[in-house]
């Protein structure tokens, strides 16, 4: 496969004007109603500068920037935080409605052992969310309401028997800082839980990474290493807590333009009973965590100072 040309692109024809379908794809309201889980929670906002949002709760993630727009025919729109993914929306007038066509650009940016295994789900969530704009505009219930944005922004890898969450994001900072934020516990608590102390026994195959609670002196969230490379990768199996199933994350650091390619994968959802929902929703924290990553290493105000 010749990664430079892979595209995803998908069509649907709508029985609806093309204003009332430009309304359903750019209005964030509108665009909520089939665009977002249900079991999310969730609501959509869009800045003047067109960067659009999740709203849960007090938390606005944001997770693509609109632009070019030509109402009501053509608008683009790239994913965040690194603008990696160009999706590009074109509604043309046909036979007496409208026919949508998009299409997804920018995967050859993405890891190369990564891209397949992006490519299907990729392709299946915009199917998805195609059927969905088009029952909701027919007043239908929507046939999928499970969710599926992480796989339509290149957040999921499937590739047989095997569920994950991937974000990636480039840092300003060289390969050595960045390792030394995602591995030194005191660190990792500046970035990804404020106000919660992290321990490590050891930066060994073998070791233990666990949030410490001192007033129950208890351990939480404990991870062990599995694979030390340092500073290229760092490989955890998160020990599970009661009935949950262990999930594998993955650190991969690579050199890029001055800066670091930091990548997080999440594996183990294949063994989860509502893994759509789960995935959706971390595909959203993973993001929040990587944009505190980048805040805590150019010294900037943390986007989520909560933690998560």
């Amino acid at each position: 496969m010749n990664i430079a040309k892979v595209n995803v692109e998908k069509s649907i024809w709508i029985a609806a004007p093309r204003d009332r379908v430009w309304q359903a794809l750019t209005d964030p309201e509108h665009l909520a109603q089939w665009f977002l889980p249900p079991a999310l929670g969730a609501q959509l906002q869009r800045e003047a500068d067109g960067r659009l949002s999740v709203l849960m709760g007090p938390m606005a993630v944001g997770v693509a920037m609109f632009e070019g727009f030509d109402a009501p025919r053509r608008f683009t729109s790239r994913s965040l935080p690194d603008n990696l993914l160009t999706t590009t929306y074109t509604l043309e007038d046909a036979d007496g409605g409208t026919h949508v066509t998009i299409k997804v650009s920018g995967l050859e940016s993405l890891p190369a052992d990564a891209v397949q295994d992006r490519v299907e789900p990729l392709g299946a969530g915009w199917e998805k969310a195609l059927q969905n704009l088009k029952a909701y505009l027919a007043g239908e219930n929507l046939p999928h309401p499970e969710g599926y944005i992480a796989a339509m922004y290149g957040y999921r890898r499937e590739a047989k028997q095997i569920f994950a969450v991937e974000r990636s994001i480039w840092l300003k900072a060289p390969i050595e800082r960045v390792w030394e934020a995602v591995t030194d516990p005191d660190q990792i608590q500046q970035w990804y839980s404020p106000g919660a102390p992290w321990r490590l026994s050891a930066l060994e195959v073998g070791g233990r990474l666990y949030s410490y609670d001192a007033e129950t002196n208890t351990d939480s969230h404990v991870q062990v290493i599995e694979v030390l490379d340092p500073p290229l990768q760092l490989v955890l199996r998160a020990q599970s807590e009661g009935a949950e199933p262990e999930h594998v994350i993955t650190y991969r650091l690579a050199e890029e333009n001055g800066g670091t390619r930091f990548t997080l994968t999440d594996a183990g959802y294949e063994r989860e009973a509502d893994a759509h929902s789960t995935m959706e929703q971390n595909a959203f924290g993973f993001g929040m965590v990587l944009e505190n990553l980048r805040a805590y290493l150019e010294g900037s105000d943390l986007p989520y100072p909560w933690g998560f």
